[in-house]
């Protein structure tokens, strides 16, 4: 197997594991996301993006984002000073189902985007 196709069939199980990790997140935005914002209450982010029965499960799924940027990058932290506390007091029970399915994330779009700049760069377009 040559390294283009090796590239090609990557895109694959990346894509597998993007869907199945946004299953995850629509799970933890339905169940713990009510739990996970009561330990925020002084972020202005959260205060503004506040868990509603109503609210679609994409949109929770999205605010479960929002709350991955404030534990892992600190630029986020900065613009709400008020979160960096509730950073700090944020369980590592809950930390888990906020953190890995981010990263995860991160992991499949910076793949896909690798896989879309070999192909760019070969010129199979």
């Amino acid at each position: 197997m040559t390294f283009d196709q090796l590239m090609g069939v990557s895109g694959i199980p990346i894509t597998l594991l993007f869907f199945l990790n946004y299953a995850f997140l629509a799970y933890v935005a339905t169940y713990k996301l009510r739990d996970i914002q009561s330990y925020f209450p002084h972020s202005r982010f959260v205060a503004s993006h506040r868990w509603d029965a109503d609210t679609p499960i994409i949109l929770r799924a999205g605010k479960l984002v929002l709350i991955w940027s404030l534990p892992v990058f600190e630029s986020f932290r900065r613009l709400d000073p008020p979160s960096m506390v509730d950073v700090k007091n944020f369980p590592r029970r809950l930390r888990c189902w906020v953190v890995i399915p981010g990263y995860i994330n991160a992991i499949c779009i910076l793949w896909a985007a690798c896989i879309g700049l070999w192909i760019f760069v070969k010129g199979y377009f």
